[in-house]
């Protein structure tokens, strides 16, 4: 092996750890901006904060992002990526279960996994606060790629409520927008006594609008 071949290996050797580095220090930097975000809101939460709560120096959290819009993008991605994992969380052989245990379980799944996680709170703290901004631009960007693929998913989840609801695509829609409203709701009265209530309340919808006949006008 000659001596630029030893000397391009060594390079690349010491490169990958500084880059698995970085990516830490930038994974520490987005999970403390997440949690400021949700405790704070989005016009409070300060370059100075998040480099405090990640335990790093204002200069070094600017190495990494350069600026808070950049950060603030990096964020936006990040909070909204288990959004796009949910269809593919959900088991293969969802459908060999029962209609109620398929419900019950398809709502849970999506409460745990996105809309009741603190990540969830913190892209709606963004959502209020960066209206009329590119940031938010860049969440409807998200949005108008993933929500088709959540009702999509949902219908290809609950054939029956293809084959007995009016209006399956619409009755996908309302399902989300109350896991939404729910998740919401988290930024004021924080986690409420009755959610399992609530959770199962709307898995019940799901069995009904699978077993209720359509009407024939």
């Amino acid at each position: 092996m000659s001596s630029a071949s030893i000397k391009k290996k060594n390079f690349a050797g010491k490169r990958r750890p500084q880059q698995e580095r970085s990516r830490t220090t930038q994974r520490k930097i987005i999970a403390s901006a997440i949690e400021i975000l949700q405790e704070q809101g989005y016009h409070k939460t300060r370059l100075q904060d998040i480099a405090h709560g990640a335990q790093l120096t204002l200069g070094a959290l600017q190495h990494q992002f350069g600026n808070r819009q950049v950060l603030m993008e990096q964020v936006v991605d990040e909070v909204m990526a288990p959004l796009a994992r949910l269809t593919a969380g959900w088991p293969v052989n969802a459908l060999q279960l029962p209609l109620s245990e398929r419900a019950h379980e398809f709502v849970r799944s999506a409460w745990d996994n996105v809309y009741g996680t603190p990540r969830y709170l913190a892209a709606w703290s963004m959502f209020f606060g960066a209206h009329q901004t590119s940031l938010f631009e860049r969440i409807e960007a998200h949005r108008a790629v993933h929500d088709p693929i959540y009702n999509a998913h949902f219908i290809e989840t609950f054939p029956e409520v293809v084959a007995h609801h009016t209006q399956p695509a619409q009755f996908a829609e309302i399902i989300f927008a109350s896991l939404r409203g729910m998740a919401v709701m988290r930024l004021f009265e924080h986690q409420p006594e009755d959610l399992e209530q609530r959770l199962a309340l709307l898995a019940e919808q799901i069995v009904q609008a699978g077993q209720t006949t359509k009407r024939v006008s």
